[in-house]
């Protein structure tokens, strides 16, 4: 069994630093600008930005996928990932105080 390097692991790792990442900062966005829209779009952009950077990355270092053209490090689920990572944000952003007083 061929033993990978940084392997499935590291694409886990970036998927859950994506997510954090990008919650930390459409809540900040949402609580500065009050608008639900713009802290969504924002979460998306940094979403789509951290996870296609770590697959061109992991793409670019894989040789085997430069001289053949087929990807071997599950990099596609990163890919896969985004809309779900973003549906996670959308749901996180639906609990969040914009005012900083209590809902009765």
């Amino acid at each position: 069994m061929k033993e990978k390097i940084g392997g499935i692991h590291l694409v886990y790792v970036m998927i859950f630093f994506s997510l954090f990442i990008s919650a930390i900062g459409s809540v900040a966005i949402l609580k500065k600008t009050e608008h639900k829209v713009w802290s969504m779009v924002s979460a998306v952009f940094v979403n789509i930005i951290i996870l296609l950077s770590t697959m061109f990355i992991m793409y670019n270092m894989n040789e085997e996928a430069r001289i053949f053209g087929v990807d071997d490090s599950e990099s596609l689920t990163l890919i896969i990932a985004i809309p779900i990572i973003s549906w996670v944000n959308f749901v996180l952003l639906q609990f969040v105080n914009k005012n900083g007083r209590q809902v009765n």
